[in-house]
């Protein structure tokens, strides 16, 4: 019995495991001024920190979509035959996010570009899930509850300010002497 309810406990753990990524996705349509699709785009994201560089196409339809980006900030590029290039500056990819970013091309030379470099924020429509990173400064700063009651700081063991009545919370009937 013990055997089981460990490995059920196991399995449970692993499939919370598992919801968590650490890479975002871009996605969008590429259209021409008129509203048109623009297909077989090549899209191109560079990570600002890192230089990787990620590339896909847009289908027959126009949409794109890059997947499994590591974390951090990217120059989004596009570059295809009969219009300017595109390019949008500090697209920032978040964990577990997916971002939208619809590109319209203008039409022109290849060796003439727009780069986006401000605008309004980039809004998940794709799905309606709430995103927050943690910094580790944040991480590091909450306090834990021990089983003694005693808030603690989970990383430098340094006891926090201690509620008189040693409980951690406070009590209605409890009245600190001194």
């Amino acid at each position: 019995m013990r055997i089981q309810l460990v490995s059920m406990c196991l399995l449970a753990s692993a499939a919370v495991v598992l919801g968590q990524s650490d890479r975002g996705t871009i996605t969008g349509t590429v259209a021409d001024p008129a509203g048109a699709v623009v297909a077989n785009a090549p899209i191109e994201a560079k990570n600002a920190g890192t230089g990787a560089v990620f590339q896909a196409a847009s289908s027959d339809t126009g949409n794109y979509t890059l997947a499994q980006l590591p974390v951090g900030r990217y120059v989004v590029e596009v570059s295809t035959q009969g219009f300017k290039t595109f390019r949008r500056e500090n697209v920032t990819i978040a964990a577990a996010q997916t971002l939208r970013l619809d590109i319209t091309m203008e039409v022109g030379a290849t060796s003439e570009s727009v780069t986006v470099t401000g605008g309004a924020p980039l809004l998940t429509t794709e799905n309606g899930a709430l995103v927050h990173n943690v910094t580790i400064s944040q991480m590091t700063n909450l306090p834990i509850l021990t089983t003694t009651g005693n808030f603690r700081d989970p990383f430098g063991a340094r006891p926090h300010r201690r509620d008189p009545c040693g409980a951690g919370f406070s009590r209605p009937r409890c009245v600190p002497s001194g």
